[in-house]
């Protein structure tokens, strides 16, 4: 076979493949407002304002309650961490002023928070031993101000509201491995569940549901029932559930979606 032959052989079966490639169906690609949000259920946690929070076990609860200053934006005037179980009962509290400030994540032996930069030093992930409350490290994260915090069971991912951004933290190399810009500009909550990260954004009042280890947008929960710009809502997921937290009140809410 000639080399003019050898060419044309070669086009036609590009031009082949590529065919077969056009008859082949598209795949399905999530849809904007494609998912929709019902609250199913309200829990009260305190009459102060819940910062954080994570199920340390089926029946006990450990929450970060903050006593705010009237100065928005400014460092709470005090902040707790109060153990709970089902019933509500308080079980036990601790006094964390100035060292953890918002969000919560337990990977089943550590708990771990979030603390605001100071003059000393730039926002910290605080890694503590749950039952002494020692801290056993204090990793210094590259935003300003860290939003949330949650655990995927390998990984822990955080937002910050400042940046904009979304990072991973790997506890291996004790760094952020990964960080990519979240969906909106000023995002305030962070979730996983188990197979998705879902975030929630200040500016753009979505929540935006995420895929392939933060990296793929997966779908946006539709405005008709979840739209709350302006508002900073954090995220958790336990219980087998998705719950919003809403800034500057003491409950949660446990939401279904569709």
């Amino acid at each position: 076979m000639t080399s003019s032959s050898n060419l044309d052989h070669r086009l036609t079966m590009l031009v082949a493949s590529v065919l077969v490639l056009l008859a082949l169906p598209a795949v399905a690609q999530p849809v904007a407002d494609g998912l929709r949000l019902s609250i199913v259920d309200t829990l009260r946690i305190t009459d102060l304002e819940l910062r954080g929070l994570a199920w340390i076990s089926d029946d006990t609860i450990l929450a970060l309650v903050a006593d705010p200053d009237s100065t928005p934006g400014s460092p709470p005037l005090s902040t707790t961490l109060v153990w709970s179980d089902g019933d509500g009962n308080v079980l036990r509290e601790f006094d964390v002023t100035g060292l953890l400030s918002r969000g919560l994540a337990y990977d089943g032996e550590w708990l771990w928070s979030l603390a605001d930069p100071t003059s000393e030093t730039g926002a910290l992930l605080v890694q503590l031993e749950p039952d002494t409350l020692y801290v056993e490290q204090s990793y210094e994260l590259p935003g300003h101000r860290p939003t949330d915090i949650a655990w995927d069971g390998n990984s822990f991912w955080i937002v910050d509201h400042d940046r904009g951004r979304l990072d991973r933290f790997d506890l291996d190399s004790e760094d952020v491995t990964r960080s990519r810009p979240s969906p909106g500009f000023s995002p305030s909550g962070v979730a996983h569940d188990g197979h998705f990260l879902w975030i929630s954004d200040f500016g753009t009042g979505r929540l935006d549901r995420l895929s392939k280890g933060g990296s793929v947008w997966n779908g946006t929960v539709s405005a008709d029932s979840y739209f709350r710009r302006g508002e900073e809502i954090a995220l958790v997921w336990g219980q087998g559930s998705l719950w919003l937290l809403p800034a500057g009140t003491g409950y949660l809410l446990r939401v279904e979606w569709e």
